[in-house]
């Protein structure tokens, strides 16, 4: 597999994943990410992948998975 192929492929996931890690905790990001991933992988493209994951979410998080009671900048 081409390398420029892959990496053009998941671009617009990189860039989702910095446009949110500012606004939220880094495990919420990386929780986000590797979801759309996974779901890139089996075929969906990332604007749907991205849809599907933010359905998931309640409360910035992704219960049970991600249990973060309140968020402390610098710990996580």
């Amino acid at each position: 597999m081409d390398r420029n192929f892959v990496l053009n492929m998941i671009q617009p996931l990189v860039q989702h994943g910095l446009y949110e890690l500012p606004k939220t905790s880094v495990p919420h990001v990386l929780n986000e990410v590797a979801a759309i991933g996974y779901l890139m992988g089996r075929g969906y493209d990332f604007y749907t992948a991205r849809r599907i994951v933010e359905s998931w979410e309640v409360d910035e998080s992704f219960p049970p998975y991600q249990y973060i009671p309140y968020y402390q900048p610098g710990v996580y």
